[in-house]
């Protein structure tokens, strides 16, 4: 598709409710692209065309979204169905039957459901032997987001890489995942096997050493979150080996359970009917417990000015792991949303709303104690709970204590992208609590690390919420400041910034890049600016937008520009890269490429391998490889 057009759409106006304009755009722009959709409709027949103009267009013409045409074209348009039947896009979903849906998905991807493009293949890698099969459940590598329910990405200090072995790290093999350009469910490890969503909703156990692929299960929807593994040893005979379960959730707010062994399902739960409900965060598994952070599509949806933005708000939820059952829920907002007026537009304002917890719940043992962060109001009046750290009670629900450092914020998207309609008056900073806290000891004492968009980096007593320190190590906004993730290791913070350019106009040094920071008093001990790991490409964004993951002797990270890079952790000195927006080889024979790599989905080590995810649509970066590699004893 002509790029180049895509980029004008913009300049149409289909806010103002005008469908023969955006049809007559949409129309143009597919011209000639082999869009069946195009013809005219049989009275049997919908037109795709016109209802995406209608339903769809207000949104997708905007410059965050219209790279979303590029990367569907060509896919089955199963995808698209699935997602507007019981995925991100139910909400609009919802007001079409089932042939209007089928002829939105075949206009978006320009493939009918007649045809033989359309079927779809969810396999990844060959089918593994019954030897590399076997699962060795005394292996729990890398067996959740952040390794540990402590959530500091850190790898014990006799295991990892060394400076030596690092720099002979090779690629050992690459998977392609079906209808892919986003790569966002960080890879876990465990019984030998490597645990991973993907976009489309499929989830894979592959084998670590060769990829191979020992099962398959299909989601609803994207599988944003991580795969946990939850071992249960339960009243079981010591001969009978232990439930291993395979936890993860999906963006149509869904909990799944597997048996780890052979994917097949265990249960699902809902966790919010709402239709604007979603996970982006892992779930933390516990004593029995599984604890599930529930964030929003709301903010999104405010993009359109005809959405009565807002009614959801963000929740914690816990299940019991063994039948899914909703053991309490926790909302972060407790007052129920009201109409508060009406836009500029005549759409009902709705709120309070928002505050959604983005990431994956912090689990203090001692205390009987979780820890999420919150995020921004989508609509006024804004909450005391909002852009706060939340301390709630492992066995009730009950909030103990709470932190919040930003009063006032509430924003959506509308605040930046297309018409502003939505956007609250006043507008917020939009300095959510994005990234998971970490809980760590040092020095004697225990501190639970908050990083916040706003730059800042805040060190809370886990008892008390008190605060010991805070120091601000990155321009904050919207799209910048501390977004996904931390790493920690012997009393050492290691924090990437998501900043893509600093003036300095706020006194500070902070630049886009990574910073160690001490854990006493966040005093600063080596930073590396963005620019220096861009491996001399222009333009450079330098963002580190993935999470780090610390060993003894190295530090990996990863940015916006697909470069996954290892630094020195005692200095900073970047000794090696890799860029993974490129072209590789899959283990199917297919080619593939990397892209960007951002959100959760950091590097993760397990058994003598780096795994990362590279590609990251959303930022128009898209990419589709998971890659795996290796010391290579040649080199």
């Amino acid at each position: 598709m002509d790029s180049q057009r895509i980029a004008r759409w913009p300049n149409f106006s289909v806010a103002s409710g005008n469908s023969t304009v955006a049809l007559t755009v949409l129309v143009l722009v597919f011209a000639g692209a082999g869009c069946s959709e195009l013809r005219p409709p049989t009275a049997s027949a919908p037109s795709g065309a016109a209802i995406f103009a209608e339903k769809c267009a207000v949104c997708h013409a905007l410059p965050i979204l219209t790279s979303l045409f590029e990367q569907n074209r060509g896919r089955p348009p199963g995808f698209v169905y699935d997602a507007l039947s019981k995925g991100n896009m139910r909400r609009v979903g919802a007001e079409l039957d089932v042939a209007s849906r089928r002829a939105v998905a075949e206009f978006f991807t320009g493939v009918s459901f007649a045809s033989k493009a359309s079927e779809r293949d969810f396999s990844v890698s060959p089918a593994c032997s019954p030897e590399r099969s076997r699962f060795d459940w005394e292996d729990l590598a890398y067996p959740s987001w952040g390794r540990s329910v402590r959530n500091l990405r850190s790898i014990p200090g006799g295991s990892g890489f060394s400076r030596d072995e690092v720099e002979k790290l090779a690629v050992q093999w690459v998977v392609a995942f079906p209808e892919s350009s986003q790569l966002r469910s960080h890879p876990t490890a465990a019984g030998g096997a490597l645990f991973v969503g993907s976009h489309n909703g499929s989830v894979y156990a592959l084998d670590q050493e060769t990829g191979c692929t020992r099962w398959h299960f299909k989601a609803v929807t994207e599988v944003r979150s991580a795969v946990t593994i939850d071992v249960d040893a339960g009243d079981a005979p010591d001969t009978a080996r232990p439930v291993v379960r395979a936890v993860f959730a999906d963006r149509a707010a869904n909990v799944y359970a597997l048996d780890a062994v052979t994917g097949r399902r265990l249960w699902t739960q809902s966790v919010d009917p709402h239709p604007n409900a979603a996970i982006t965060g892992s779930v933390t598994a516990h004593d029995g417990m599984l604890f599930v952070p529930v964030s929003s599509n709301d903010d999104i949806n405010a993009l359109d000015p005809q959405f009565p933005c807002c009614t959801h708000h963000g929740a914690v939820v816990a299940l019991d792991a063994k039948s899914g059952e909703i053991l309490w829920r926790t909302p972060t907002v407790a007052e129920e949303p009201e109409i508060s007026g009406r836009t500029d537009a005549g759409t009902a304002v709705w709120g309070p709303s928002g505050a959604s917890v983005w990431n994956t719940p912090t689990i203090s043992e001692d205390r009987g104690l979780l820890f999420v962060g919150s995020g921004n109001n989508h609509s006024r009046p804004a909450t005391a709970m909002s852009d706060s750290i939340l301390a709630i009670e492992m066995r009730t629900g009950r909030i103990v204590w709470t932190y919040q450092a930003q009063a006032g914020d509430a924003w959506n998207a509308a605040c930046a992208f297309g018409n502003p309609t939505s956007c609250p008056e006043p507008e917020g900073p939009d300095t959510d609590f994005g990234a998971t806290t970490m809980l760590l000891n040092f020095e004697g004492r225990e501190l639970l690390l908050a990083g916040q968009k706003s730059g800042m980096l805040h060190a809370l007593n886990p008892g008390s919420g008190e605060l010991e320190w805070k120091t601000r190590l990155a321009d904050g906004g919207a799209e910048a400041g501390i977004r996904y993730g931390m790493a920690s290791q012997d009393g050492v913070l290691y924090v990437p910034s998501t900043t893509q350019t600093s003036d300095g106009s706020d006194g500070t040094s902070a630049q886009p890049g990574i910073v160690a920071v001490s854990a006493r008093d966040g005093s600063l001990k080596w930073s590396t600016t963005g620019a220096d790991l861009c491996l001399g490409r222009e333009p450079c964004e330098g963002a580190v937008t993935a999470p780090p993951l610390a060993m003894a002797e190295v530090i990996y990270a990863a940015g916006l520009d697909g470069v996954l890079f290892a630094l020195d952790r005692y200095t900073g000195e970047m000794i090696w890269s890799f860029d993974t927006a490129r072209s590789f080889d899959a283990l199917l024979g297919q080619t593939t490429r990397g892209g960007g790599i951002a959100g959760t989905a950091g590097p993760m080590y397990a058994n003598g391998r780096l795994f990362v995810s590279s590609g990251y649509g959303q930022a128009q970066r898209p990419g589709n490889a998971l890659i795996a590699l290796a010391p290579d004893a040649t080199r």
